[in-house]
């Protein structure tokens, strides 16, 4: 080719090649942006406010419930529990309220709400958020069960997600800590912007050392003080020691007020207004209904749904300018819940179940009226405990000296032991299934408790063994003994008991458990400051304010009109006569809780007063010996456990009349048992009071120095023998079945 034509050639190609170029850089070629384009998007994105939206909306538009959240899974909705739409929005960025206490039922959308609010703070407002549970078990299943599935079914969360694990999830612009409210270290140090807690009434009051889990958890959000979100949920529990209650009373007390459909006036749902017919139960699904406050007439079922949508909230302390600003309360209870979670014709019955029995009773005021229980200030008049023997299947006599026969129902048997400066007096009890007990014995010891003769006697008495209505011996175990009074003459004699009988201490203020074990450490030689748990005394602490708040309570349950049928957590008492007095059913009720509030109902002050000068050495055993009976695992109500009960006592009771029947036919008996129900096989030899050793078969004790101690009632001579002569045994070995301890 010519070089003139070549030179046309390349310059024609250069041409249209600059030309396709330019197109290129202006965009003008299909589905290819030009460069400017994409920085003025995203300069525009990196500028553009960000669109908080309430977290109901959010929550309509991408929270899906799944089978662990719901009977009913699919897309949430707003319109189904409308009393949740505020309190879910009120922790949205940009709403003034920075600090929410809602008090709910069961089944009223509590935890589904919290969720919805962690997983809008995760995909709208990215920061440090705490969730903090009651412990650690609990703090891993929310994270495995109910926090993992909000995530993998929430594409928005699920996208964001960097680290997932069981307690600590990253996610982009935050992370996510569950915290155990055991755990101080888990409340310490971190600075966070979200704080949710969740079930607070089943928190520690305080860890020790360190203060409440709330303070503790709330401190950690001073950082953000500003911006911050603190959400705090739980059903109630006592009112005297609820945590959430406590935080409810000291903001606005708001509550979720419907208008009545015949008077449109304003009205909220609480248990009183629900009524059926009462005296023909099998009518209750035909005659439930609600009674306006306002004007009442009857609501229906049927019509809450309608009136719940147009509800509101709407505050009810009486002086709210003393509320701090951005703190606010709520409360929800059971009956605004739909039809199919809760009706009202299911809380009629529940109504019906649980209003005689006071534990069932204390269980439906906080899950379905979400209120805390209660205690009566009143006193129980003590000629009401003094004329309730007649109740029970086998009423029965507390009898002199150990004698009375343990009715039918009694499981087992546990006691409590009270020390004075002159006397020592000891109370027995016993328990059975439906949360009953039996007052069996209660007898005092007259001398001077510093004087080994006093407690010499005391070791006769606790190895007495009692019978029961079969013929079955049964031995008391645990005694607990009150310590506060002379700690240096209760503890050597503890110890000479081969740790059998242990401790009771009040109070106990750091967790709501009222029962907790410990090992008191001792001196050790090697230095003033060390010490050893080895050989160590097992410390019971109890907090008998728990246990004296429900004795008052089972004594206030009327007596039912078939007098052979006790109902659940029936006090039974012995028949008039015997050993049981007047004076024995004062002291049981010798106190009274006294609960001072001020005019929004708060409490200020709480005290057992003494009523009347009375004494109350019977009311102290029996803490002791309830005390006990929960270290025997009575408070768990396990049907297998009873159910190994009763066999051990039925299988003695079978052994017995073999030996009877082979006894009048002239048979030869065989050897006697070697175990016992509830008795430990004695060691054959063991410490005496004293500290010397006495032979394995019990031959009584000698008394020395000033007069004998002389029992109210007195004591029978043990070696004449006769029917009211008290059975001992020699000293047991530790308890060691599985469970008691």
């Amino acid at each position: 080719m010519p070089s003139s034509n070549l030179g046309t050639h390349l310059i024609r190609n250069v041409t249209a090649m600059s030309a396709d170029l330019t197109r290129l850089h202006d965009g003008s070629l299909p589905n290819i942006a030009r460069p400017r384009d994409v920085i003025r998007r995203i300069v525009r994105s990196a500028y553009r406010p960000r669109r908080v939206l309430p977290t109901s909306q959010w929550a309509a538009k991408n929270r899906t419930l799944t089978t662990d959240d719901s009977s009913a899974p699919g897309k949430w909705q707003n319109d189904k529990t409308p009393w949740l739409v505020d309190v879910m929005d009120d922790m949205s960025d940009g709403s003034p309220v920075w600090k929410q206490t809602f008090v709910s039922g069961a089944q009223n959308g509590k935890t589904s709400a919290g969720l919805n609010v962690i997983g809008a703070w995760m995909a709208q407002s990215p920061a440090p958020t705490l969730i903090v549970l009651p412990n650690g078990t609990i703090a891993k299943e929310f994270g495995e069960q109910r926090l993992g599935p909000l995530i993998r079914t929430t594409r928005s969360l699920r996208k964001t997600l960097l680290k997932d694990l069981q307690r600590y999830k990253v996610f982009l612009g935050g992370a996510i800590y569950m915290a155990s409210a055991e755990s101080g270290n888990d409340l310490r140090s971190k600075p966070i912007k979200n704080l949710y807690m969740d079930e607070i009434d089943g928190m520690p009051h305080e860890i020790k050392g360190e203060g409440s889990p709330i303070s503790l958890a709330i401190n950690r959000t001073n950082t953000f003080k500003a911006k911050r979100k603190i959400f705090l949920t739980s059903t109630p529990t006592e009112e005297t020691t609820s945590a959430i209650w406590k935080e409810y009373l000291a903001g606005t007390m708001e509550l979720f007020f419907v208008p009545c459909p015949h008077c449109q006036q304003d009205i909220v749902f609480e248990i009183e207004g629900l009524k059926w017919d009462r005296e023909n139960l099998s009518k209750i699904e035909e005659t439930v209904h609600y009674e306006c406050s306002e004007c009442a007439k009857p609501i229906y079922e049927h019509q809450k749904t309608a009136m719940t949508r147009q509800g509101r909230w709407k505050p009810t302390r009486k002086d709210l300018e003393n509320v701090q600003e951005g703190v606010i309360s709520r409360r929800i209870n059971s009956l605004y819940n739909p039809p199919d979670w809760i009706s009202w014709v299911d809380l009629a019955y529940e109504y019906e179940a649980s209003y005689r029995s006071p534990s069932k009773w204390r269980d439906f005021l906080n899950t379905k009226c979400a209120l805390p229980v209660r205690e009566a200030t009143e006193k129980v008049d003590w000629e009401t405990v003094y004329h309730r023997g007649t109740v029970g299947e086998m009423p029965y006599t507390m009898l002199p000296n150990g004698g009375t026969v343990v009715p039918k129902g009694v499981l087992f048997l546990s006691g409590g032991i009270d020390v004075g400066s002159n006397h020592i007096e000891v109370g027995v009890w016993g328990f059975g299934r439906n949360r009953q007990r039996w007052m069996i014995d209660h007898y005092r010891i007259d001398g001077n408790t510093q004087l080994q003769a006093t407690w010499d006697e005391l070791s006769i008495h606790v190895r007495h063994l009692y019978t029961n209505y079969r013929g079955v011996e049964m031995q008391v175990r645990p005694y607990l003994i009150d310590t506060s009074y002379i700690p240096e003459k209760v503890k050597p004699w503890i110890r000479s008991q081969n740790q059998l009988i242990v401790m009771g201490v009040d109070p106990m203020a750091d967790k709501p458990n009222p029962v907790r074990i410990d090992t008191q450490a001792d001196p050790t030689p090697h230095g003033a400051q060390k010490k050893s748990v080895v050989g160590g005394l097992k410390m019971i602490f109890l907090d008998v304010s728990y246990f004296k708040s429900e004795l008052m309570g089972a004594l206030s349950i009327p007596e039912p009109e078939a007098h052979n049928d006790a109902p659940m957590d029936w006090v039974h008492m012995p028949l008039h006569g015997g050993s049981f007095t007047k004076e024995i059913a004062q002291q049981l009720v010798s106190e009274q809780k006294v609960i001072h509030r001020d005019k929004n109902g708060e409490i200020k002050k709480i005290s057992w007063d003494r009523i009347d000068g009375r004494r109350a050495e019977v009311l102290d055993c029996h803490n002791y010996a309830r005390g006990g009976a929960r270290l025997r695992g009575w408070d768990r109500g396990i049907e297998a456990y009873f159910e190994r009960l009763e066999r051990e006592l039925s299988e003695a009771a079978a052994i017995i009349n073999e030996a009877k029947a082979a006894i009048d036919r002239g048979a030869p008996v065989s050897p006697p048992l070697q175990q016992k129900p509830g008795i430990i096989p004695p060691r054959v030899s063991a410490p005496n009071a004293a500290g010397s050793h006495a032979p394995s078969e019990s031959k009584g004790v000698t008394i020395t120095g000033e007069a004998a101690p002389r029992r109210i009632v007195p004591l029978p001579n043990l070696k004449t023998g006769g029917d009211t002569q008290r059975r001992v045994v020699p000293l047991p070995r530790m308890p060691t079945p599985a469970g008691d301890y």
